[in-house]
Parts: C-alpha cells; structure tokens; sequence
C-alpha cells in the first residue's frame, strides 16, 4: 500500500507540485498588491527581480542542503512512493563523475527527484552521491518555481552550463527528451525523444564523465492527457519557443498530479575511454560520440526490458523517437524509429 501524507505534506505537495506551478507566483503577488502599500509592493518587487540576474542557474550557489534534506521535495518521494530497480552489480562510485540521463519526462519530469531529495531510493542506494538536475532556461524565470530549483542544486540545462559543472567534477542529470517529448507523452505509452541526441553524450566524452541511463516507469500516468486538442498550434510553439504546453489534468480534475507509483530502473553505466582526443574546437570525434549514443540507448533499452515486469508494465514497449532538428523549420513531429 502507498505511504499516505500528514496534512503538512499534502499542502507542501499541492502547492509546489501540481500544474499550477508555473503561475504559483500569480496567487501569491495579486493578493499582496491588493494587501501592500504601493511603495512596499513595487520595491519589493523590484529587490526580487534583481534576482533573477544574479547567474545562481549556472553556478549552483543558491544550493540549500537544509531544503534538499526537509521534507519539501521529499514529500514527492512518498507521494509518488517512488523505488529502485537496480542490477547487484551496478557500481556507482561517489569518486567518479556521472551524467546521469533521465527518462521520460513526462508532463513534469517526476523522475528526476530521485536525483536530488535525501529519501531518494538512488541516493540511500549509492551514498555519497551529490547529483545536480538540469532544467530548460525558461523555468528558471519562473518567480517561486525558480528558488525550489535552485534551492535544490538545479543547474541551467545549457551546454555552456553543464559543461561548466562537468569540467568541475560536479555530478549532472538531464532529462534527454526535454521539451520535446513533452508533447510525445500520452497515458499508456512509454516513449523517449532520444535518437540524433547526441549533445550530452558529447559533453559527457569531453569530460570523461560515466554516462548512466535512469528510466522512471509511471511518470508518464501521473496526469491524464489530451494528445489531440490543438496539437498543431502547440507543437509549433515548441519548435519556436522551446516551450510544450500539453494539455492535461490531475487527480478529480485537478493540477494536482494523480498518486502512481514510479519506480526508476538504473541503467549499466557507460565508462568513458581512457583518452579522448579533442579536435580544434574541444570536441570529441562524432565518430566516437555516435558509438557511445548508440551504446546509451542500448543500455536504456535493455534496462526498460529487463525492469518493466518487476514495476507493472510488462505489456509496455519503449518508442524510440528522433528529435526534431533545431535548425530547421518546418519539420513534421518526430517519427518513431
């Protein structure tokens, strides 16, 4: 049976994880306008937008140990009762340096908690871990949602930052699909934006980091969703602006996201050759990067097979799909393989 919440937990869960996170910031500035004097509000407001340029996104200095260990991003952990499938012989060493790919990313990317909450099943698995999310740029403008991110480790998802983290032997996790697979996410299929990715497995060569696949069965039903209404218009969005807008909704038609357990199936992790040689510009030969992706989506493919009857999908099949091009207009929606 899954864990039930205290009170406390389920306010803490309904306000920081539902749909309505991304306007949270509207039900809290409307009513101390109406409340505040104008000359408290506008400063107010304008101290906090200083903020929003102070570059934490790509540092990591806004980390806060005491939330990632509180009960605020655990309280995920029990709702969701999230738990590992992961081979004896996986070995994730806190010595080495790790980029860890998430998958799938769902409506919201519910996996990725596992990565960073101190009752994590990952992290009480593999002690000594100290893993930091990567998230798209613009969720980072986003009042409220912006300091859960950052107060939890969470990193700018741009090469320049993650390359940053990496060259500083810091511990990286990405959710591959992105928002891309946002829209590719539908109840009852399992499916991964992945084939022509090939960006992290570049980076991860370049800094000699061990690439781990982690698949999180259940993510993909935390909402019920409607693939059909508006599709065109919204995946268009997504190709201008880097912004999926899915429509769905929750528990009795809620934000708040339906109680299904996710379990994250660990991947065997993909060790970096003993020297990679660099071209002019700092990268690995595309030769070698397309060999190790080949060898990413193998080990992801295999841990899907292996674990999916041990989490509850054992008539589940994972879609392989290709990313859109990011440099060419016009393109239809990704074609499975």
């Amino acid at each position: 049976a899954m864990t039930s919440l205290t009170p406390f937990e389920s306010i803490l869960l309904a306000v920081f994880f539902g749909g309505h996170v991304f306007i949270l910031w509207m039900i809290v500035a409307i009513p101390l306008y109406l409340i505040l004097p104008y000359w408290i509000f506008y400063p107010m407001v304008g101290m906090y937008a200083l903020t929003l340029f102070s570059g934490a996104e790509y540092t990591g200095k806004w980390e806060w140990p005491l939330i990632k260990n509180g009960v605020l991003p655990n309280v995920a952990i029990k709702y969701f009762d999230m738990s590992l499938l992961c081979d004896d012989d996986i070995k994730l060493d806190a010595s080495k340096k790790f980029l860890f790919g998430v998958h799938p990313h769902g409506i919201f990317p519910y996996g990725g908690i596992v990565l960073y909450a101190s009752e994590s099943p990952l992290l009480k698995r593999f002690p000594g871990l100290s893993i930091h999310p990567c998230g798209a740029t613009v969720i980072f403008k986003v009042p409220i949602l912006r300091e859960y991110l950052l107060w939890t480790g969470h990193l700018d998802a741009t090469r320049k930052s993650v390359e940053r983290a990496l060259s500083k032997d810091k511990n990286i996790g990405i959710v591959i699909g992105g928002e891309a697979e946002v829209l590719q996410t539908e109840n009852g299929k399992e499916r991964c934006v992945i084939l022509g990715r090939e960006g992290f497995v570049r980076m991860a060569l370049k800094h000699k980091a061990t690439l781990v696949p982690l698949y999180a069965f259940g993510v993909n039903d935390t909402f019920t969703i409607d693939k059909t209404s508006g599709y065109w218009l919204r995946y268009h969005i997504q190709r201008a602006l880097k912004l999926a807008i899915p429509v769905y909704w929750g528990w009795m038609g809620t934000p708040l996201p339906h109680k299904k357990k996710i379990t994250v199936a660990v991947g065997t992790p993909i060790e970096p050759p003993a020297e990679v040689k660099l071209d002019a510009k700092g990268n690995p030969d595309p030769e070698l990067v397309s060999k190790y992706h080949g060898m990413y989506v193998k080990a992801l493919q295999e841990a899907f097979d292996k674990h999916k009857a041990a989490a509850g999908y054992k008539d589940r099949e994972l879609e392989l799909l290709q990313a859109p091009k990011r440099k060419k207009k016009g393109s239809g929606k990704p074609k499975k393989a």
